[in-house]
């Protein structure tokens, strides 16, 4: 079996940082390099490329953006192989929304469709494990809320916990992203208590419904949810 080094070709075009990324890229999603791994030092993968270290260090500034790696200092430092997560979604899902290409009407409505199959897959996949998360956030949310305090992160984890329940890593990645991004938005609307309290008893009947697997009343009470945070977007 060739060796990751035996892996990595020498550059034949002028676009090196590309061809760098590119081949790093495919060594990350091959499994050659997995979550933790650490890569060769600027050197060695200069060296290896047949390319300056000006290159190799303007590639691996474009992984550790595109979240694929990350760059640690000091002695143990170094370049590292991410774990999977959603930063590199949501930090591109949030420059369009600050940008002004994505309105809250918009996430909305990507919400709706992907919220319907996270509720179908939660069902098929759910443990005791996952519905005891959902119980606790719930009387998380409902705490702060009698504390006088803006649950409004709890809220959020609310709907990533139920899109983890699905067991659907990239399901679970997006929704998370564009939670991530409905806190910006959710955090210029002045604090409604009596919109928090809708948003508490919205959850707990889906809670329900899932306890009772009754698909439909999930749906209807997350359309209303999503419906009601829309309204009070405008």
């Amino acid at each position: 079996m060739a060796t990751k080094s035996e892996l990595i070709r020498p550059l034949s075009t002028r676009r090196a940082f590309d061809e760098v990324s590119d081949q790093i890229r495919a060594l990350i999603y091959s499994g050659a390099l997995t979550p933790g791994d650490k890569l060769p030092s600027e050197h060695e993968l200069a060296s290896q490329f047949n390319a300056g270290r000006m290159v190799i260090r303007e590639a691996l500034r474009g992984l550790e953006e595109a979240g694929l790696i990350v760059i640690k200092q000091g002695r143990t430092g170094g370049a590292f192989v991410n774990t999977v997560n959603a930063e590199a979604i949501t930090r591109s899902i949030s420059d369009l929304v600050r940008l002004g290409d994505v309105s809250r009407k918009r996430l909305t409505e990507a919400r709706r469709g992907i919220e319907r199959v996270v509720l179908e897959l939660a069902l098929r996949y759910m443990t005791p494990a996952h519905l005891a998360q959902l119980e606790a956030n719930v009387a998380e949310a409902e705490a702060l809320i009698l504390a006088g305090e803006n649950p409004l992160d709890a809220n959020a984890a609310f709907h990533v916990l139920l899109a983890k329940a699905t067991d659907n890593l990239l399901i679970a990645s997006m929704v998370e992203s564009m939670m991530a991004v409905s806190r910006l938005f959710g955090r210029k609307v002045p604090y409604n208590e009596a919109f928090r309290m809708r948003t508490l008893n919205f959850h707990k009947e889906i809670l329900e419904a899932l306890r009772l697997r009754d698909l439909r009343r999930a749906e209807q009470a997350m359309e209303q949810h999503l419906e009601d945070q829309d309204c009070m977007a405008h």
